[in-house]
């Protein structure tokens, strides 16, 4: 009879762990579905097949892409791919699009961009965006990982690009990538910082694939520029663009110097440093990111613009600001209410008609369920 209490207990236990097995799963489980679900609509309202190759469409009348886009698409695929969503040959319509509008045999950079003309499909310029081909690199190097016995030879192309990457957006006088191949050539332009470029995790991953150190000094210096930008504000905040001084100084662009009224402000640029830094584990960009995230938790809404100062630029939100934010915060426990709020980001159907805020959307939700 002594032993009918330690009987109840044991069962107690034993459903009690049942339990909670079947809630972890079942939260799993609902995650998958959700990861799984805005993928797919976001393939279907926004890859379009060629003879050349699948592209991420990001016109709304003219059928148009960047080379930005197809760096996200690759890598949201890839990202899909690893979770069962998606499949190689997805993944390979897209990489077979950016080998079509590579700028020369001999020169792995991608075109930055392609649009419907009266003439047909046609790309516009022969230089590339650093962002994009940084992107398109790094899915490549996963692709290589994810599918070791494929016939196509995601290592070799990983290699190729991040050499022209190396070659032609490299600045020896700053110690840092320039924003496009001409930038580079020009003395006044090749001075433009565009902060979202900083990608620790990806450099570490260039390293660590390549074992070339120019990677691993990249990546030291990426992080330099991100303290002295952090430090320059209450709020952490970064602009879209600075200029890389001599001195070692970085000074906020003022508006319209290179692309808009916003270049000197958390624009939609800068929007995607936390999702930028949100992948490194280095101790070093972790306080970086921390002070972002302290400056949004404050805030009763994440509003789609900021000065560097804090004072909102627009008065709505947007999901290309605000998914960047609840993928950084996902999982922190200091950020629980940020969470909270910005959680309308998952809930939000993808309507096709975006392109730039869905897209990100969708990669910080497939992020966000990674860490």
């Amino acid at each position: 009879m002594k032993q009918k209490p330690l009987l109840l207990w044991g069962v107690a236990i034993v459903l009690l762990t049942s339990y909670v097995a079947i809630l972890f799963r079942t939260i799993d489980d609902n995650e998958r579905n959700i990861q799984s679900n805005i993928y797919q609509k976001w393939r279907e309202h926004y890859v379009v097949q060629t003879k050349n190759g699948a592209y991420v469409n990001t016109g709304v009348k003219t059928p148009t892409t960047l080379s930005e886009a197809q760096g996200y698409g690759m890598v949201i695929t890839v990202l899909a791919a690893e979770k069962g969503f998606a499949s190689e040959s997805e993944f390979r319509e897209l990489q077979r699009y950016y080998t079509h509008y590579q700028i020369g045999e001999n020169n792995h950079l991608m075109q930055w961009r392609q649009s419907q003309t009266k003439k047909g499909w046609q790309s516009d310029s022969l230089h590339n965006a650093t962002d994009g081909d940084l992107d398109i690199a790094y899915s490549l190097i996963k692709a290589s990982k994810l599918w070791p016995q494929s016939k196509y030879d995601y290592a070799s192309a990983a290699n190729n690009l991040l050499a022209d990457i190396k070659n032609y957006n490299y600045n020896e006088e700053t110690g840092f990538l320039t924003v496009g191949d001409w930038a580079t050539v020009d003395q006044k332009a090749s001075k433009i910082l565009r902060p979202s470029d900083i990608m620790p995790a990806y450099f570490t991953t260039f390293y660590s694939f390549t074992k070339d150190s120019f990677w691993n000094h990249l990546n030291i210096r990426g992080i330099e520029l991100l303290q002295i930008l952090s430090e320059q504000s209450k709020t952490g905040l970064m602009p879209d663009f600075a200029w890389i001084k001599s001195d070692n100084t970085l000074t906020p662009a003022k508006p319209n110097q290179v692309n808009n009224q916003y270049d000197g402000d958390y624009s939609a640029n800068a929007c995607r440093i936390p999702l930028r830094l949100m992948k490194s584990d280095q101790e070093q960009v972790a306080p970086i990111l921390a002070k972002m995230l302290d400056f949004f938790s404050m805030q009763k809404f994440v509003y789609a613009g900021y000065t560097l100062k804090g004072k909102a630029l627009v008065d709505y939100q947007n999901q290309s600001f605000s998914a960047p934010v609840l993928a950084a915060a996902y999982q922190e426990d200091p950020y629980s209410g940020l969470v909270t709020s910005q959680k309308w980001v998952v809930e939000e159907p993808i309507h096709g008609k975006n392109y730039y805020d869905e897209t990100l959307k969708v990669l910080a939700v497939l992020e966000m369920y990674s860490k």
